[in-house]
Order: structure tokens, then sequence, then C-alpha cells
């Protein structure tokens, strides 16, 4: 498919597509890019699992508008984003390249009124895992011409509250679409070959990075940088030092620390609550600073931080959030998280690409979300509360944190701290988060702690789900389906079969299925029979 030695010009797509790169100033592939790009324009399925900022969204807007090419009249592509927030970002990339190749974009994220309408037409439909799961059981004939599916974020089907619905649907998809080209973009992942084997997909991993990113603690006021990875091998590591200011308020000795040098941080704790008290108090001091300066830049600093507070202030959102957001943007300091409105996530986004905003103090959710890179990115809080205690954050969690430091094309490097009160916490942030290896990545379909049916609730909302909108009315549907999803890989087939046995019986139990020919006996039979023996049955 050309473009074997990186150079764009040798790439056997669109000409209008290779002008188009070359305007943007992309000449040359990087070295992930150069090994995925063959099977990805060849429509061979694709795990492409690399860090963040090396390519992986431009291999697969390639692939998808080589695909959509050569394909048939009304073919049609998915890209599948976990958030609504990165799936903007998606939708304005993907519609410049499409205006060159006379291609339209969709958007599907939510209920919004008109959205629907917009995507039955359009080549390519950018959506969340949720809508899309929610349109296909409406209106199964929409995945009919699809000819490839993009999973972003796809080692996010590690996660609890989203992950089966991802998984599910992926599962879904391959079941409507057999012969659809499957790509996922990953974070770097522990059991990357196990992933490829369930896509039956291609496998490029690599740890490269465009910008060289080091790795560092700071423990009080004390730096360490204990790693450093990016494009050239030999990386020499700066000297410890000590950072200036009081080791009670070490979060403005960061951020003056950062300043000095024209950067900017983004600075993750575990909570919105926590988010918001860093920005306003960071924000109150920095402003105490400016006006402590007055310079002419420092005065132009100010009115210019004014006039965004007052317009992220105006219309029908939220009164105490608002205050509390200006509190901190008079200062050159914002929060990000959920709560905040479309609007205003797109002000303090664009503040911070300008480099008004000086510091971004964000819930974890924004590592998974839009391209924010920062020339540092600060991990304060690496436990969060969960069950009644505190845990450490996943390995692959703090390393998505840690990818957001260092702006291609504008840095050198990027430096990624993680704090630490003691030495002790010193010790184990360096094994686990600077050289320590990502976790595996499990279906989170079943509990494998379950005991009863309602201790599965994910697995029996698709069962259910299967059932009443996919038209999986027998047992062996039902089994032949689960069989293509990420759990059947991973656990016993028995078990699987177990559980789905289970929660047939418990849904018609309480009416929620109703089994059509000889009930009776069928349930007697489905009771005491060894769990390989066939029983046929429909359900309604």
């Amino acid at each position: 498919m050309g473009g074997d030695d990186g150079d764009v010009r040798n790439l056997n797509i669109d000409s209008r597509l290779i002008d188009y790169l070359i305007e943007k100033g992309i000449e040359n592939l990087h070295p992930p890019q150069i090994e995925a790009i063959a099977p990805a324009l060849s429509g061979r399925n694709l795990l492409l699992a690399t860090p963040t900022a090396s390519g992986k969204s431009l291999v697969a807007y390639l692939a998808i508008l080589n695909r959509l090419r050569t394909a048939g009249e009304g073919a049609r592509a998915f890209y599948i984003v976990p958030l609504k927030a990165l799936a903007s970002e998606k939708v304005d990339d993907l519609r410049e390249l499409c205006s060159k190749v006379d291609m339209t974009v969709g958007l599907a994220v939510g209920d919004r009124e008109g959205e629907t309408g917009s995507i039955d037409d359009a080549d390519i439909v950018v959506c969340t895992s949720e809508k899309l799961d929610s349109l296909l059981r409406n209106r199964p004939a929409f995945a009919e011409k699809v000819e490839i599916v993009v999973a972003d974020e796809f080692h996010l089907i590690d996660e609890p509250s989203r992950g089966p619905t991802l998984e599910v649907l992926l599962a879904r998809l391959r079941h409507l679409r057999p012969e659809a080209q499957r790509i996922a973009l990953s974070a770097t992942v522990g059991n990357p070959k196990e992933l490829a084997a369930w896509m039956e997909a291609d496998l490029v991993e690599s740890d490269w990075r465009p910008v060289t990113l080091q790795y560092g603690t700071l423990t009080g006021l004390e730096l360490d940088i204990h790693r450093a990875v990016g494009p050239n091998e030999d990386i020499e590591l700066p000297e410890s030092r000590t950072l200036k200011g009081s080791a009670s308020k070490i979060t403005d000795a960061i951020l003056e620390d950062t300043i000095s040098i024209d950067g900017q941080i983004l600075l993750f704790v575990s909570t919105r609550a926590s988010a918001e008290k860093e920005a306003r108090e960071l924000g109150k001091r920095r402003l105490k600073t400016l006006n402590r300066l007055a310079t002419n830049e420092s005065k132009e600093e100010i009115s210019k931080l004014e006039i965004l507070a007052t317009s992220l202030t105006r219309g029908d959102d939220a009164a105490s959030l608002t205050d509390r957001l200006a509190t901190a943007i008079h200062g050159g300091v914002a929060f990000h998280h959920a709560g905040l409105t479309s609007r205003q996530r797109s002000q303090i986004e664009t503040a911070f690409k300008d480099g008004l905003l000086k510091a971004l103090c964000a819930t974890p959710t924004l590592a998974a979300g839009v391209n924010l890179p920062a020339r540092r990115v600060i991990i304060r809080d690496w436990k969060r509360w969960n069950g009644g205690r505190y845990a450490d954050l996943s390995v692959m969690e703090i390393q998505q944190m840690q990818g957001r430091a260092g702006r291609p094309q504008y840095d050198d490097s990027g430096e990624a701290w993680v704090m630490a009160k003691t030495e002790s916490d010193r010790d184990k942030i360096i094994d686990a988060y600077i050289f320590g290896f990502p976790e595996d990545i499990q279906s989170k379909l079943a509990n494998p702690l379950a005991d009863t049916v309602e201790d599965d609730p994910a697995l029996l909302t698709h069962v259910l789900a299967s059932i009443a909108s996919v038209g999986l009315t027998d047992r062996d549907a039902l089994r032949a389906f689960f069989e293509q999803t990420l759990l059947a890989r991973q656990i016993d087939k028995h078990n699987l079969h177990q559980r789905i046995d289970r929660m047939i019986e418990w849904l018609v139990q309480r009416d929620m299925i109703l089994r059509t020919g000889e009930s009776d006996l069928v349930t007697e039979r489905i009771a005491s029979r060894p769990i390989n023996e066939e029983v046929e049955e429909n359900w309604e």
C-alpha cells in the first residue's frame, strides 16, 4: 500500500489527502504509523497500541477514507469514542479531512433534536458506544452497509461502567457485519496479543513517542527524574533539584517554576471537588503575583483573563459553579471536569491551547478525553476512594495521564511528575508508575465473584437486550453470540453457558421473557440437565 519509507507522497490514497497532509506539515509518518499503515490501508483488522501523541488517529482516519473510497455506494464507517468531548474533537478532525474528498461526517452522542437525522446520510458516524448500542437496537438496518469500525480509547473496555457496552457492541457489529474492517486504537496494555486474537487483528505495539517524556517524582519540593522515553535511544537525565517555594504550597511552587520556562501544567486530582478547590486556591495566589508584578505584560494578562471570566459566567449555567470557575480564571487557572457545560469546556480548552490559562486542574477523565497536552503533567492524587478505602490507581490510568506531557511541534520534551508525601511513597511510585508495566485488560461484562444473577448486572442487562432487541430468541443463538465477546476468551465456556442459563431462568421466572412451547417440561429439563445437553426453545 506504499508508505513503507514513511513518505506520505508514496501512500496509495487519494492524492487530495496527500496534498492536505503536506499542507499541514505532515510529510513523513512516525515509526508506529509506518508499521500500521500497510495493514490499515489493505483492509486488515488492526490493534494499534501505542502511547498518546504517537499518531494513532491519523492511521484510522486514512483507513476510513480509503475503505469508503473503494467501497460501493452507501458505504458507512463508525468511529466509536468513550466521551462526548472526544467525539466533538474527532468530528472536527474528520470534517476537515472529508471536505477534501467530498465525504460527510455525522455525530451521534445523545438525544439532541436533529442529531439522529444528521447521521442518516453521513459517510462517517462519530458516536459514543452507548448511543450506537441504542441506535442498533432500534435500527439494526443502520449497520447493514458499515464497511469499517474504529474503536478509539479501546483500552477502556476494561472500565466497569462503560466497558461492557463497548465489548458487546463490538461483538454485535462483528455478528452483523463480519466482513467489515475493525480497527482498535489503544494505550499500551499488558495483554495486547490476547486482545488482537479476540479481534482477529494484526498487532502493532510500540512505546515510541514524538516528544521525549521525562518521568519524575516530586517528594516535597525535591524533584528527581528517573526515566526518559523519546524518539532517540540515548537520553541524558537531568540532575535532581529543589524547587523554589514553600513546602506548604507545593503546587504554587510547581506552577511558578513551570511559568518561568514558559510552560503550562495539567494537574490531576481524584475528585471534582478537589479540582475546583485546587484551581481556586492556585488562581487566587497567582492573581496576587500578577498584581504584584505590575508590568505591562501582567496588566494585559489580567485584562484578558477578566474578559474570559466574564464570558464564562454569562448564560444559564449554574451560578455557583461559574462563580467558582471565575475565581480561578482571574488568576490564569481553571478546573476541567464533566460538570462543566460544553460551552465552558470549549472556552477553557481554547484558552489553555492559546496559552492564556497556565494551569488546568482536572480529574482523570481528561486523560481519556480531549487532546490537551501540556509541558508538564502533575499527578497529585494517585489513589482514589473505592469501596470504603483508598486504592492505588492502575498503572494504565497513571500512564494515560503521564502521556499528556509534551506538546508535539512545540516542546522538545515533556515532564510528568507524580507527587509523593514520603520516601516510601516515592519508592512505590517509581516501581509501579515509572518502571512498571500496564495491567492486562480484563472483560467487565461479567462479575467473576457473582454467586447470583443479581450479582451479574452487566451480563444480565445485555442478555435481556439481546433477546428483546437483537432477536436472539433461542439458547444456541445467545450462546453463539456471547462466545464472540472478550469475556468468552477469558473465562471457561462452561462457566459462560451456566451464567447465561441462570439468567434465562431468572428472566422467565419474573415474566420478563416468555418461553414458548412445552414450557413446564422445558423448565424441568433446564433445571436438571447436564450443561452440555441441548434444549430447543424460543423466547419472545
